[in-house]
């Protein structure tokens, strides 16, 4: 992501708020929070995202409609599902980036002719975290990034079973568990 780029982001779990804020943070011109959860667009919407519903609203319509029609310049996939991958494609403008952070299991189909199509640059995997942690801790000092929203639940160690029970019905987002 560059600065000034519209950037839409696909799941609001923590992995995809904290991709709201790195790109708030990194000086997007427009963020796009998109999930079906109204607590995680409402927090989206707290670190200066637009939040935009899943199936009550028209994320397709709404980024292309900010954007001139032609598509988010970087599309963050952090769903970890085959519709979401497809959701990112066809929101990411052409020559624009898809970044796929949502964790895959299996074989997955995709669009990838729409991708092709489009000359996307994708790029799937986990973050290489020491080529960025000296930049993120610097964000964090600064305030710039700030995780601390993103602890919904403190619980005893003992309760950890409760804790995942709560973390399924999508009741928390994170839960710090101490002994």
């Amino acid at each position: 992501m560059r600065e000034g780029d519209t950037v839409a982001v696909l799941g609001l779990g923590p992995v995809g708020l904290c991709a709201v804020q790195a790109a708030v943070a990194g000086g997007a011109i427009q963020v796009f929070a998109v999930d079906s959860v109204e607590q995680r667009l409402d927090l989206a919407a707290r670190f200066g995202a637009t939040p935009v519903h899943l199936t009550e609203g028209n994320p397709k319509a709404e980024v292309r409609g900010a954007t001139e029609g032609r598509g988010a310049d970087v599309v963050v996939e952090a769903v970890g599902h085959p519709a979401a991958v497809d959701s990112a494609i066809s929101l990411a403008r052409s020559a624009g980036t898809v970044s796929g952070i949502g964790v895959q299991v299996g074989k997955v189909e995709m669009n990838l002719g729409l991708a092709w199509l489009k000359g996307l640059d994708l790029r799937l995997g986990q973050a290489n975290v020491i080529a960025h942690v000296d930049r993120v801790l610097s964000l964090l000092d600064s305030g710039k990034l700030d995780p601390t929203p993103l602890v919904t639940h403190h619980m005893k160690l003992d309760e950890a079973v409760e804790a995942y029970e709560i973390y399924d019905r999508r009741e928390a987002l994170k839960i710090i568990l101490t002994p």
